[in-house]
């Protein structure tokens, strides 16, 4: 099982305490490793995802370990509109994901006083490797741009290493 981003433990002062606030929900999920991780400590989390492999993962590993978790097969670049319900999740998840449309909805999505952890690759990660395609790669300072209008408990841009790889990560709080 892999383990939590760093990104997420580094930050759990600011999601701990909030487990009864609503739920997580994890957006595009991968193979769950940062809702599984928030799942194992009480957190009520949803997995979002478009890869039903992945997905089915999740489900066997939640049945092994007798968690509870609510999974939904979905591509997000085709119909989130149409699902995200408004305020109603406490925490929501994105790691190495970008589809910018989607924003809007996501922030629309977290109740006031929630959380939003985003946390993706810039556009330096050009040097180094994947992705290369600039549509998924954030520009200077945009996590700070798009949550402008929230509060910033944490944010984040620059190298990182093991493996060498140029991220953005923000922990945003819904005023």
């Amino acid at each position: 099982m892999e383990s939590p981003s760093d990104f997420l433990k580094e930050n759990l002062e600011f999601i701990l305490g909030r487990a009864k606030t609503g739920p997580v929900l994890d957006l595009a999920c991968g193979k769950g490793r940062n809702g599984l991780f928030l799942s194992r400590m009480g957190f009520d989390v949803h997995f979002w995802d478009k890869n039903e492999q992945n997905l089915e993962f999740i489900r066997s590993v939640a049945e092994k370990e007798n968690i509870n978790v609510t999974i939904r097969c979905v591509d997000l670049e085709k119909e989130v509109d149409l699902l995200l319900p408004v305020e109603y999740y406490g925490i929501v998840l994105v790691f190495k994901y970008l589809h910018r449309p989607l924003i809007p909805y996501i922030k629309q999505s977290v109740i006031c006083d929630g959380l939003v952890v985003y946390n993706t690759f810039t556009h330096q990660q050009v040097q180094v490797g994947k992705p290369q395609n600039p549509n998924f790669l954030l520009k200077d300072n945009e996590l700070t741009d798009l949550f402008n209008d929230w509060i910033i408990l944490k944010y984040y841009e620059g190298r990182l290493d093991n493996p060498e790889r140029y991220m953005a990560g923000i922990v945003a709080q819904k005023g």
